[in-house]
């Protein structure tokens, strides 16, 4: 499918928002990602997958990064309004479930990108999140901030709790968190960020059928 690129702004400190329009049919669940090759970059750096910010509702898509200097991200950060690219492999099942469960979402850093699309789109369904986030990470790498406390506002199933400049450990997170078991967990940052907690968790009796994790590979775990 090709999406062209409508307009492109910073988002915080070095994290850059893009927001693409579809030019063919495109539908997808809120907290799935999305394959986008970049144009004259050499077929083994030309690909990568990017967790899709906006929720469905707002039709555009919204792929808020990092733009570091690895040869992809360097052409990433010099497109303009009107470029077109290529993406596929669209898909993933880091989906909001009514499984009977409370929620956990843990963001560490970027990875709230996800939680932002579930979230906006849970309120837009006026279905309650049901859901506590916590989101770590320095300030310069905490977007969509103000707009999270907003939803929460709008939706009272949803609380959010803040690990600012601080690491948020495993046990941190089972003493904030008694009912952790007894919840559904998402996680969504880098992959050292996800593994620790999730395993943390695991190894602490969690059910492994109840975390669901989303990676972001090649991220360096410095969310905190």
């Amino acid at each position: 499918m090709r999406l062209r690129l409508k307009k492109k702004y910073i988002e915080l400190g070095e994290i850059v928002s893009l927001v693409f329009e579809s030019l063919d049919s495109l539908t997808w669940q809120a907290g799935q990602y999305i394959n986008l090759t970049m144009p004259d970059v050499p077929p083994v750096d030309a690909d990568r997958l990017f967790t899709i910010a906006s929720a469905p509702y707002e039709k555009d898509l919204l792929i808020t990064t990092y733009i570091g200097t690895s040869m992809y991200k360097r052409r990433m950060a010099t497109l303009e309004p009107g470029d077109v690219i290529e993406a596929d492999q669209l898909g993933g099942d880091f989906i909001w479930a009514d499984d009977g469960r409370k929620k956990l979402y843990i963001a560490g850093g970027i990875g709230v990108t996800t939680f932002r699309s579930i979230i906006l789109d849970q309120i837009h369904k006026n279905i309650p999140n049901n859901a506590l986030l916590l989101y770590a990470g320095k300030n310069e790498r905490r977007p969509f901030v103000k707009e999270l406390r907003a939803a929460a506002k709008k939706d009272p199933s949803l609380e959010i709790k803040d690990y600012v400049e601080t690491r948020l450990t495993l046990a941190q997170l089972l003493a904030d968190v008694p009912d952790v078991f007894e919840r559904t967990v998402y996680l969504a940052g880098s992959q050292k960020f996800s593994e620790d907690l999730g395993e943390g968790l695991i190894q602490n009796g969690i059910a492994r059928n109840q975390i669901k994790y989303d990676y972001f590979d090649g991220y360096v775990d410095i969310e905190y």
